[in-house]
């Protein structure tokens, strides 16, 4: 039999024979998109990787037997696994073909050659038949190895949601997240792996080296960053008794040396006494001190002294004492939360210098009313925002295989409906935020001043604590200027823009101060204000959409209109959908469920306008 992957028109087909790891001499994937001007004399062979169903189906009913091999022992089905031809697999297994035929080369299944190519769909089908995930290869491999060493991440999804064992060993004993820390240089699939719940500390039978060794040894730094971060020992020992610190002395790897002395440091601190009291109250520790350090700034500014340089050196100080300590003791869960911790603090200094500063030269029941009413809903809001689920997808263990199980077999396993973080299927407007590291349905932006996500379920109230806060910030600025003209003797029209600043800075250095972080807040909360009631009620979209489509337009030939997308109803009913309103019957609202919503909901016409979003 003529080698199978010479065809009479080789200079135009795309041949792709399998890498290092080895197979058939002639395993090659042919595009089906080959003319063919007369295939009546193909052996079945080429007809099989050309996907020619009814040429193969004329040679096997002449006779032809589908379980008889090449003379490299290769089957038709297994020419048919490598193509992705669905049919032929199905035709061939009608007419008697073995579904888990050991062959060519690599003593290969189908399955393992499918798998190797990454045909998904193939897969489906071949299991679906009865294939065996678990046979191993003459390498040593089963599937989900396979699947591991090639970076097929679906596949490995796949085979973890029907049953496969995340730490089944090879031939050597070593697991895939083994093999991942060895073979593969990246941040994938061993951040994959990961997430599928790997036994991090098992050792392989012959080195008794875990993966973390194995990432040490292997030089492979993005896996031991992910290793470490996953918790995995830094104690246990392999059969030589090694540690995976005393590998990388071995290996003289400066930076994994460094990587995983600092993680030694970082553990043995965490683990004393003092530091899990510290970390037990390390928020409210965090918020004295940015308090604190608010104050203490406002403080030496204010201090009643001519000497700037004192003040300077003192600023210095604090500044460098606020960075050692939030390097040595803030870790990093509590980091993420400084920007919101520094905004309540501004927040308590503000309403102090109000009622220090301000009451009395605004005494009056009309102005303070206001204002204590703006600080309560804003501190309310902030918290509404901060606390009420943002639309978070959330799912059981169970529910996960399902899903990767339902979507594969639909051939929707891609990342428009599948989140490779999350391992959960995407509601519509949904997206993974990475700070949060979690799905979030009609998803609109992360907010560092809250700390949180900005979904489906808050966004009214982020709007609200937005509203609040520039009602708040335009009362001070307010307030601000009626101390300066009562306070200070110069005033702008007779000394000048440059004599009047002076003035305030010596008049006050603290309410300058304090008005400073109020004009900062202010116009940040005010721009976003707009914006936000911009997008809610003209567009109906969220920022991240309104972002998306934006760039697409960029670089697009085919401009998509932002007031025709399918979410956009109108100004009063997407203000009504917006905060759940009804206006006293006037209005229907129509409340949806964001973190269910998976199918379109609007018509097909107006999904078309706007499939970007």
């Amino acid at each position: 039999m003529s080698s199978p992957c010479k065809s009479p028109h080789s200079h135009s087909h795309h041949h792709h024979h399998p890498g290092q790891h080895g197979g058939p001499r002639e395993a090659c994937e042919v595009s089906s998109q080959q003319a063919v001007e007369d295939y009546s004399s193909w052996d079945i062979v080429k007809a099989t990787q050309h996907g020619l169903f009814d040429r193969c189906r004329e040679l096997i009913e002449a006779g032809y037997d589908v379980r008889q091999p090449d003379s490299e022992n290769v089957t038709l089905l297994h020419w048919a696994a490598i193509n992705n031809r669905l049919e032929l697999i199905t035709y061939f297994i009608s007419k008697g073909a073995i579904v888990d035929q050991l062959g060519g080369t690599l003593n290969s299944t189908p399955l393992h050659w499918a798998v190797r190519q990454g045909h998904l769909q193939t897969i489906i089908l071949l299991i679906k038949f009865g294939a065996d995930p678990n046979l191993i290869d003459g390498e040593g491999y089963n599937s989900v190895h396979l699947a591991t060493l090639y970076q097929h991440m679906p596949i490995i999804a796949y085979l973890i949601a029907k049953g496969q064992d995340i730490d089944i060993p090879d031939m050597n004993g070593m697991t895939p997240l083994m093999l991942s820390a060895q073979k593969i240089i990246g941040m994938e699939p061993t951040s994959f792996l990961l997430k599928l719940n790997p036994s991090l500390n098992l050792a392989d039978k012959i080195h008794q080296n875990t993966a973390l060794h194995w990432a040490v040894s292997s030089g492979n730094v993005n896996a031991v960053d992910l290793l470490l971060e996953a918790g995995s020992s830094l104690d246990v020992q392999n059969a030589r008794g090694e540690t995976p610190l005393d590998l990388a002395r071995q290996t003289r790897n400066r930076l994994i040396i460094h990587i995983l002395t600092s993680e030694a440091n970082s553990r043995s601190g965490r683990n004393s006494r003092a530091s899990k009291i510290l970390q037990k109250y390390e928020i409210s520790l965090v918020m004295l001190v940015c308090l604190s350090l608010l104050g203490g700034t406002g403080y030496i500014l204010n201090m009643n002294t001519d000497s700037w340089l004192l003040k300077g050196t003192l600023l210095a100080l604090v500044t460098a004492g606020s960075q050692l300590f939030t390097r040595r003791l803030v870790g990093p869960s509590s980091q993420k939360h400084l920007p919101a911790i520094f905004f309540i603090s501004s927040i308590f200094w503000m309403f102090m210098t109000w009622f220090i500063c301000f009451l009395p030269d605004l005494a009056r029941a009309t102005v303070q009313v206001p204002f204590v009413i703006s600080v309560f809903l804003l501190l309310y809001y902030f918290y509404k925002t901060w606390r009420t689920d943002p639309g978070y997808i959330r799912c059981s263990e169970e529910e996960r295989k399902q899903t990767i199980i339902t979507l594969a077999e639909a051939g929707s396993l891609d990342i428009r409906m599948f989140c490779t973080s999350c391992l959960v299927k995407k509601p519509l407007r949904s997206m993974h935020c990475h700070a949060c590291n979690a799905c979030v349905a009609k998803f609109d932006q992360h907010c560092i001043w809250t700390g949180h996500c900005i979904g489906a379920g808050n966004n009214h109230y982020f709007v609200l604590f937005l509203f609040a806060l520039v009602v708040m910030g335009h009362w001070m600025m307010y307030a601000s200027s009626i101390f300066w003209v009562n306070q200070c003797s110069s005033n702008l029209q007779k000394d000048g823009i440059l004599g009047f600043i002076g003035e305030i800075i010596s008049c006050s250095p603290w309410v300058l101060y304090i008005f400073i972080l109020v004009c900062s807040l202010t116009v940040w909360s005010t721009m976003m204000l707009i914006l936000q009631i911009y997008q809610v009620a003209f567009l109906g979209l969220t920022t991240q959409e309104r972002f998306t489509l934006q760039m697409q337009n960029r670089f697009s030939k085919h401009k998509v209109s932002l007031q025709r997308s399918p979410f956009n109803r109108g100004c009063i009913q997407n203000l009504a959908d917006f905060f759940h309103c009804q206006c006293f019957g006037l209005i229907k609202s129509n409340p949806i469920d964001w973190t269910q919503q998976f199918h379109n909901i609007f018509p097909a016409s107006m999904m078309r306008r706007a499939q970007s979003v």
